[in-house]
């Protein structure tokens, strides 16, 4: 993964890779361009970035922390682990590669170098903060 161009970038730079990933090569700043705006980086969760990533031929889902379905984030992470996804935690976004219960491996894209968490701290952090995941799957 690439570091972040700018300070707010590390939603665009995430979305790069995965889209790299699908054969698609997107510049952070083309990204940005059709995100939404906001006060320290982008919406993670309207209808601008799940239009783009459709266009794309990826769906997206969001998840706040505390509203995944069946209220078990366990399910969300293997989820995003067999497919892409991030982690919103506050105003930074970390991409997710996989979950191996209870440990979470992420790329921290303003670094860009593998960063792990502690379930279980994470979710609290999310409790604390505020914050959600990210899901997209290729469109079959």
């Amino acid at each position: 993964m690439s570091v972040q161009e700018e300070d707010y970038y590390c939603l665009c730079t995430v979305l790069s890779d995965i889209l790299l990933q699908h054969r698609i090569n997107l510049s952070q700043e083309e990204i940005a361009s059709n995100l939404t705006p906001a006060k320290n980086g982008f919406i993670i969760n309207d209808n601008k970035i799940k239009d783009f990533l459709g266009k794309n031929g990826l769906e997206y889902s969001f998840y706040w922390w505390n509203e995944t379905p069946f209220n078990e984030p366990y399910s969300i992470l293997k989820e995003i682990s067999d497919n892409d996804g991030f982690v919103g935690l506050e105003d930074h976004a970390y991409r997710i590669l996989k979950f191996e219960d209870p440990v979470i491996t992420t790329i921290d894209p303003a670094i860009g170098l593998p960063k792990d968490f502690d379930y279980y701290y994470m979710m609290n952090q999310l409790g604390n903060l505020d914050g959600g995941f990210g899901l997209i799957r290729k469109l079959k």
